[in-house]
């Protein structure tokens, strides 16, 4: 199971049908959207949400929120904002429609998800160490079956999106 970042009005995100995300901002941000169409944003039940979102998506997030006086928050709970500027802009190449055949990837990212493989390990800044005990799919939609070491069930997580590094 992945982990989800969440674009809320509510307190927390699970109340967000309460307090749902209107049209009106969704048209305030629709330039990003459509901008950085890599990113693959979901709405559900009155929210925005990706699964594994790395820094970069998070700070575009954080962006969006900013915009439609909304907030970003993990699945646990713990908010993410961008006082620190930790957060950059998203790479270039998620301003492309990831359905289109003909993505042009960043070499750097390509190349990284291409070392990965089956016993490997890796660090998350979340879960912390696992390794990696199957790989799924191929290109954009590799996914990885993990093992962390301080957690007892295995995560999935996208390779080109979840922020795992050596």
């Amino acid at each position: 199971m992945s982990y989800d970042v969440h674009i809320t009005k509510a307190e927390h995100w699970i109340y967000s049908k309460k307090n749902p995300i209107a049209v009106e901002d969704i048209e305030k941000v629709s330039d990003l959207l459509d901008t950085f169409k890599g990113v693959p944003f979901r709405y559900k039940d009155g929210r925005l949400m990706i699964s594994s979102a790395d820094e970069r998506v998070i700070g575009l997030m954080i962006e969006i929120a900013n915009r439609i006086d909304a907030r970003v928050q993990g699945d646990d709970g713990e908010y993410y904002n961008n006082d620190e500027n930790k957060y950059p802009q998203p790479p270039e190449y998620l301003k492309q429609d990831l359905n289109e055949p003909e993505v042009d990837i960043l070499d750097e990212k390509k190349q990284f998800v291409e070392s990965l493989g089956i016993n490997k390990e890796i660090l998350h800044p979340k879960y912390g160490t696992g390794e990696i005990i199957e790989i799924l799919g191929e290109g954009m939609d590799t996914e990885l079956v993990v093992k962390f070491t301080d957690k007892e069930k295995t995560t999935r997580l996208l390779a080109y999106y979840a922020p795992i590094s050596f």
